[in-house]
């Protein structure tokens, strides 16, 4: 039987949808090296340094929309909800900021994003206050908070930027008013590094060439680990798959080496609080159980 011109058409288009559904959005990448989270060491350089924090707050700064496939390889076309996020270390006497969200013109660009412009003037007011404000990664929806900052030089000697961050190819330095970079002095460290009491800082690249975990460890024994975007949602760890092919594809990630960070995360005990930077379930489950404070208090 002669295959006609029509019916190659259709068999071309059913590869193409098949190749797509399966290979680019069903299947996540496997780990092909381990990643070492160690507890122990944690511990040890975050009580090395003097008193630990006494709680955490977090600001929602705002939220957008991604297609639930895009976060979850194999999952549905649905449009899944995504927070964009700001946390406060909190000390008697200082504190500290983890990620800055965006401001209202760059969150513009995003899918379906809507702003709290007050949550988003607590957390610029909260960085002038805080003695340290670090970065999970540098991707803009974690740094545009600084970079649209409406007085950059009041925060410009609290932030605290790695090389791997200012200098990678993630890094849009567009995003910052002209000069201003000249205000921001990166720096270096090699495995652990305790950047204030209770508060510690590991290396994770693969998601970007930046990223770093952030472990919080509280005057009341409570652990917390920030991840950044290693996870989109909590579901990547606790399922094991981590983001479609064409996902990490687009972004240019070293796809198992994100793979690894995952499995390292899914094997840790369940005391130890994983906060993912952009899961609004993960979000409100940690607010009802008390982990932490919404909203930033006393500015």
């Amino acid at each position: 039987m002669r295959i006609k011109r029509w019916m190659w058409i259709v068999i071309t288009i059913v590869a193409v949808l098949w190749v797509t559904k399966v290979w680019l959005l069903g299947t996540a990448v496997s780990p092909n090296s381990e990643y070492v989270i160690d507890l122990n060491a944690l511990h040890r350089a975050a009580i090395a340094t003097g008193p630990l924090p006494e709680s955490i707050e977090v600001e929602k700064i705002g939220d957008f929309a991604f297609p639930q496939t895009l976060v979850v390889a194999g999952d549905d076309f649905h449009m899944h909800r995504m927070v964009l996020l700001s946390h406060r270390v909190v000390w008697p006497d200082h504190s500290l900021i983890i990620d800055t969200a965006m401001g209202p013109a760059a969150a513009k660009k995003m899918p379906g994003s809507k702003m709290d412009v007050a949550a988003y003037e607590r957390m610029q007011a909260a960085m002038k206050k805080a003695s340290a404000v670090i970065f999970t990664h540098e991707h803009s929806d974690h740094v545009d908070g600084v970079a649209s900052a409406p007085d950059f030089g009041a925060i410009a000697k609290q932030v605290r930027i790695t090389r791997e961050q200012m200098s990678g190819p993630k890094f849009e330095r567009g995003d910052f008013p002209p000069g201003t970079l000249n205000q921001l002095e990166p720096f270096d460290y090699q495995g652990l590094y305790a950047i204030q009491p209770g508060v510690v800082l590991q290396k994770a690249p693969g998601h970007t060439p930046g990223t770093q975990l952030v472990y919080v460890e509280l005057a009341n024994g409570k652990r917390f680990l920030f991840v950044g975007d290693i996870a989109w949602s909590f579901d990547n760890i606790t399922r094991q798959t981590g983001r479609p092919r064409l996902a990490t594809l687009l972004m240019k990630e070293d796809r198992p080496a994100v793979a690894a960070q995952v499995k390292a995360i899914g094997q840790l005990p369940p005391d130890v609080h994983v906060i993912v930077a952009h899961d609004p379930i993960a979000l409100e489950k940690d607010l009802q159980a008390g982990l932490y404070r919404k909203g930033f208090s006393g500015l």
